[in-house]
């Protein structure tokens, strides 16, 4: 038998990988054991979803919190010299919503600094060299306990992947990372430690991994995305009519899809969703529809704030996550909620998103897409503005596929939406677009691709 070990330090990873077809094609080999490394809260309740025998759950140590761990966190996102990185630079700067401090201006001058030092690769080597020699034996006894064959890193952006790839390294374990979304390279991470082998989810992506992270190996592969399988092959998604009847919905009518995208345009959000009710009761939007708000995971709306948008505005809303533990970082994709975000775009009529990865999930759907490009009724600073999310250079890259209509006013709202509620098919191609530069693989295959890649990497089949 065949050890992997891989860190389930976020919630992302479970969806990415522990609920797709990856885990299945690994327990069918019948040759390896995998240990997941969880959060101590968490742990017993990873045991219950998944008890498969071939799967020991542990404890995560606690790493990221460390004053370490967190300077060198902050040396590498500071070191990436994007323009993503500058503009959230930028925007830290001129934020509005929190109180002022002199210490901005110092704060956001050093990461300039750092930003424009991590234009050359002996800077962003020198910071990769630095950290890889400062001692940090957290993984050491997991590591001896368990003596894996392949330590598997499945985000590369948290400190507790970093801090195992190191340890790992250090003793000759084989080492495999993968990116977890598609704009992590331009913000998040420029490989402060590099695995021996790579799993991107595109082969657009090598370019930012060759620029941004200094990857000069052949070791690298595209596999697609997994979380997106159960899209492609249409897994799970219950007939309208149920959906519409699990949600309160109405089927005679049409259903808009607002996604949430998370903290930085937040606040605008909700006052984009005010106008979008004002809208339709002044009857501006022509279709009889409804809307369902969908909270962004991370960042879910307690109950009792769901409820009262529902009685404030009539729409229709739900959680996104379940909330199984309770305490921080208590939410998860589990089975009801990924079957619930699937019905969700197969039986919506349209989505209206700010800079989420909606913009791809329903362009998988052929969903008309409308992007929130504007504050609402009064105009912010550019820094704080919703205007600025498509000059980031992940969505800077969707511009061009003109498969999203941008609207930067009340107005061009309204025109999209009455504009793809009478032509659905309108921008069609450029969804088609979206999704072959974005995805890649359109099989449903991507996390057996994984999952098939260890295996070769453990010598298996």
């Amino acid at each position: 038998m065949k050890t992997i070990l891989a860190n389930v330090s976020n919630s992302f990873f479970v969806r990415n990988f522990l609920r797709t077809d990856a885990l299945k094609v690994l327990e069918a080999s019948g040759e390896v054991r995998l240990v997941l490394l969880a959060p101590k809260n968490k742990v017993d309740y990873y045991k219950k979803e998944f008890p498969a025998p071939f799967i020991t759950f542990d404890i995560l140590p606690e790493v990221g919190n460390s004053r370490v761990e967190k300077f060198f966190k902050f040396l590498e996102t500071a070191s990436i010299s994007s323009k993503t990185s500058y503009m959230l630079a930028k925007s830290n700067l001129h934020r509005h919503g929190s109180s002022f401090s002199i210490l901005r201006y110092p704060s956001f001058l050093l990461r300039m600094v750092l930003l424009n030092l991590g234009r050359f690769s002996f800077w962003r080597n020198f910071v990769r060299g630095i950290y890889y020699v400062f001692p940090n034996n957290a993984f050491d006894e997991i590591l001896e306990k368990y003596k894996p064959d392949l330590a598997f890193f499945p985000s590369l952006i948290y400190s507790e992947d970093y801090v195992l790839a190191k340890a790992a390294k250090k003793r000759g374990v084989k080492t495999l990372g993968m990116t977890l979304s598609w704009d992590n390279f331009y913000s998040k991470t420029l490989l402060l430690v590099k695995p021996d082998n790579l799993l991107l989810h595109t082969k657009n992506i090598l370019s930012q991994a060759q620029k941004f992270g200094d990857w000069d190996s052949p070791n690298v592969s595209a596999v697609g995305i997994p979380q997106y399988d159960r899209y492609f092959k249409k897994e799970n998604i219950s007939s309208r009519e149920e959906f519409f009847r699990s949600i309160g919905a109405d089927p005679s009518k049409k259903l808009i899809l607002y996604a949430f995208s998370g903290k930085a345009g937040f606040n605008i959000e909700l006052k984009i969703v005010e106008l979008l009710h004002k809208y339709l009761v002044e009857k501006q939007i022509n279709d009889d529809i409804q809307v369902l708000i969908r909270p962004y995971p991370r960042y879910d709306f307690p109950k009792e704030k769901l409820e009262a948008m529902k009685q404030k505005y009539g729409f229709l809303a739900a959680s996104p996550v379940a909330h199984p533990t309770g305490g921080k970082g208590d939410w998860e994709f589990d089975k009801e909620a990924l079957d619930f975000l699937s019905s969700s775009l197969a039986h919506a009529d349209l989505v209206v998103t700010m800079y989420s990865t909606f913009f791809i999930e329903a362009a998988i759907f052929d969903k008309p897409l409308v992007a929130v490009g504007f504050d609402g009724e009064k105009e912010l600073d550019y820094w704080n503005s919703a205007k600025r999310f498509f000059d980031w250079n992940h969505l800077a890259e969707l511009r061009p596929l003109d498969g999203i209509k941008i609207v930067k006013s009340g107005q061009e709202l309204i025109s999209a939406i009455n504009g793809y509620l009478s032509n659905p098919a309108l921008d069609s191609e450029g969804r088609k677009k979206i999704v072959l530069e974005q995805c890649q693989f359109t099989d449903g295959l991507s996390g057996e691709r994984v999952s098939k890649t260890i295996l070769g990497l453990l010598g298996l089949k």
